[in-house]
């Protein structure tokens, strides 16, 4: 599944700083797993490819929504790690 999100975290200290790049701008994002421990716990998580992020707590994304692929791999393409 494609998906497109803001990337809002609560706690911008949880992130390294690649992530601190993309704080508050729409991203491409994949579907994860869930999150088994930690203050997030039970939570679901994304990724978003190609990148350090590492897995994103669905509460650290807003606007959160499935979009086509056309649509994904030109959100992927527009920001910095798309393009490495």
């Amino acid at each position: 599944m494609y998906l497109e999100a803001v990337f809002n975290p609560a706690d911008r200290s949880a992130y390294n700083s690649e992530a601190t790049e993309f704080v508050g701008k729409k991203i491409a994002v994949q579907e994860g797993w869930i999150i088994e421990d930690g203050p997030h716990k039970g939570q679901p998580c994304y990724y978003a490819p190609s990148t350090t992020i590492g897995q994103i707590p669905q509460s650290d994304l807003t606007d959160l929504k499935t979009i086509p692929y056309a649509r994904w791999k030109q959100i992927y393409n527009s920001t910095e790690f798309g393009n490495k």
